[in-house]
């Protein structure tokens, strides 16, 4: 990227993140999920992966205090929270000059740790810090997806959502490495990305396996290289997550929302098989409204 489009992009992303800032500070949380989609797109215009991580770690963040303000007893700690999140988003803003990934991923490793604190439950008490026990958890949840890719392309599967229901709850119990941080992202705007895709190949109320396999492929086979690694390349991580990203803001562009029953914050794109059934009667055809 040339020094004045660099100059450009660090503007416009700056004025992101201030948005974000204030929204957090007002607990709009649905505006912050905005904001953070918002960065991720304007990512899409500079075209350079570099810049994408704050946004990838903003939208992140939206579930985190989603959570807490939707739970009497975390939300009681709200101020404790918007602390460790403004602290993180400082350094995010210094990302921007500095463009020093390794040193991000540490912060966001930082963030999580402290957030994890209020997000954790009374019961998760009961639990004791295990990484031996978190790693091969994530190993295992890897392999099994890994080995049972083939409901990905069953209608109304939720494999992806199984998954990294999972990981939170070990993370959550039994604290993490930098390593299950990792992977968690990856899987998570992963599964972005499989929402547009399964809407995509969905073509008289079935789908196109075969269509869906290859769209799918490119991605899983860095996701059995972030599997195999015991040290995660950052560079080919970003890279990969970059990947994602694009294809996913790109998808956005061409489908908008596609949405029939939002959860939370997240712009699910499935739709029930009796609805598709339905319309597919009416018209004779699947068309999103």
């Amino acid at each position: 990227m040339s020094e004045e489009n660099l100059e450009m992009a660090q503007t416009i992303l700056k004025q992101d993140i201030n948005a974000y800032s204030t929204l957090l500070r007002k607990d709009n949380l649905r505006y912050m999920n905005v904001i953070a989609n918002r960065f991720l797109e304007n990512c899409l215009i500079f075209d350079d992966y570099h810049l994408c991580l704050p946004g990838i770690f903003l939208k992140d963040m939206v579930n985190d205090y989603h959570n807490i303000l939707n739970n009497p007893e975390k939300s009681k700690r709200i101020n404790s929270a918007r602390i460790i999140g403004e602290t993180f988003i400082s350094r995010i803003k210094d990302y921007l000059q500095d463009l020093d990934e390794k040193k991000l991923w540490q912060e966001f490793f930082k963030y999580n740790k402290n957030i994890n604190n209020i997000l954790r439950d009374e019961v998760d008490n009961c639990y004791l810090k295990n990484l031996p026990f978190t790693s091969k958890s994530f190993k295992f949840l890897l392999e099994y997806l890994e080995n049972n890719k083939r409901y990905l392309f069953k209608i109304n599967n939720k494999i992806l959502e199984g998954i990294l229901s999972t990981m939170v709850r070990i993370i959550r119990n039994h604290s993490f490495s930098e390593k299950e941080i990792k992977i968690y992202i990856y899987i998570k705007f992963l599964n972005f990305l499989y929402e547009y895709l399964y809407y995509e190949n969905l073509k008289d109320y079935e789908l196109d396996e075969t269509n869906l396999k290859n769209d799918l492929s490119h991605y899983f086979d860095y996701l059995k290289i972030l599997r195999e690694d015991k040290e995660v390349d950052i560079i080919k991580l970003d890279k990969a997550l970059w990947n994602i990203i694009k294809k996913w803001r790109e998808m956005y562009l061409f489908y908008k929302d596609v949405k029939t029953s939002p959860k939370g914050f997240k712009e699910s794109v499935f739709v029930p098989f009796d609805i598709i059934k339905q319309k597919y009667k009416k018209n004779n055809e699947y068309n999103d409204e």
